[in-house]
Parts: structure tokens; sequence; C-alpha cells
């Protein structure tokens, strides 16, 4: 990041951090898992807001035509003023994300308990198992979302389990 930084044609706050996004979440990320889903159907996809012309002119524009009250993309919304509903445009965002945490309080609930707290974790002295269980609770109960810790702890759990139970060579 402090290397995209240094090469970043701007000092503004904003416009800095679309410059990161641009050099790493995006072709690292996003545009990839875009890429590849849309090879696997057969499928041509573009991203049109990518456009290199129209990135280069937004990336000129002063922060408060990009953002204002909190709100992004403060222009562009403004120029679909005539053609789309607020209620459109100003929606939350809507992702792709997989619901992980529905998944670990459904389906996979009963392989999640018996794999975090499996002897191979509690006996490994690298975890505290108050903690393990409130974690579990907690996100049972939906008072938090802890799915992406407890993803990790899954998979920690499943990876000791396998790597234990091969015979040494």
């Amino acid at each position: 990041m402090r290397a995209h930084a240094a090469n970043s044609p701007t000092d503004d706050p904003l416009s800095l951090l679309q410059y990161l996004d641009f050099k790493t979440y995006l072709p690292g990320d996003i545009l990839t898992k875009v890429d590849r889903a849309s090879m696997a159907h057969s499928l041509e996809v573009r991203v049109p807001l990518l456009d290199h012309k129209l990135v280069e002119w937004i990336s000129g524009l002063p922060s408060g035509l990009k953002l204002q009250r909190g709100v992004g993309k403060h222009i562009f919304k403004k120029s679909l003023r005539p053609h789309l509903s607020n209620e459109i445009l100003y929606r939350k965002k809507k992702g792709f994300s997989v619901p992980l945490a529905a998944w670990l309080r459904g389906p996979l609930r009963p392989l999640l308990r018996e794999s975090v707290l499996a002897p191979v974790m509690l006996d490994s002295g690298l975890f505290n198992s108050g903690y393990l269980h409130h974690l579990l609770d907690m996100h049972d109960n939906q008072r938090k979302d802890y799915s992406a810790a407890l993803w990790s702890l899954l998979m920690f759990s499943l990876f000791l389990k396998h790597s234990l139970s091969r015979p040494a060579h």
C-alpha cells in the first residue's frame, strides 16, 4: 500500500483511497471474482464505470463532488436524478457476499461447534475455551456477527484434524 500511495498522483485523502482501491482491491478481489464467475458461465462482462477515460476524469474532480454528507458518488447520483427515483439512487449497497453468518447459524452449525470445541483445539494450548464458547454463543444468538473469525477457527480446526490424522513419514 505504501508503494502505491507513494506513486499516487494526488495527496487528496479521498482520491488517494480511490487510487489505492484501483491498484489493490479492484484487480485483486472484486474484478477477479466477476471475471471468473462470468467466464464460468460464458458471459462477457463490462464495467462501464471503470472506463479509463471516465476514471481519469473523475479522479481529477474535487472530493466535494464525489462525496457529500457521507453519501458517495454525489455528482453521479445527482446526474441520474431525472431518470431514477431516490429509492434506487440512495438505497444501501447490495453485495454478492457469501451468506456465511447464516450458514454458520444454520447448516454448518453442528460442524462449527464440533470443530471449534474439539479436543484438538482445546488441548492445543492456543485457545481460551471460555472465549471460544462466548464467540459461538454470541454468534448463534445473533448478538454479534463473528462469522469471519469463526470461519477461520473452523478451517484451522479442520486443518489440525487432517494434519494430525496423517501418518508421519
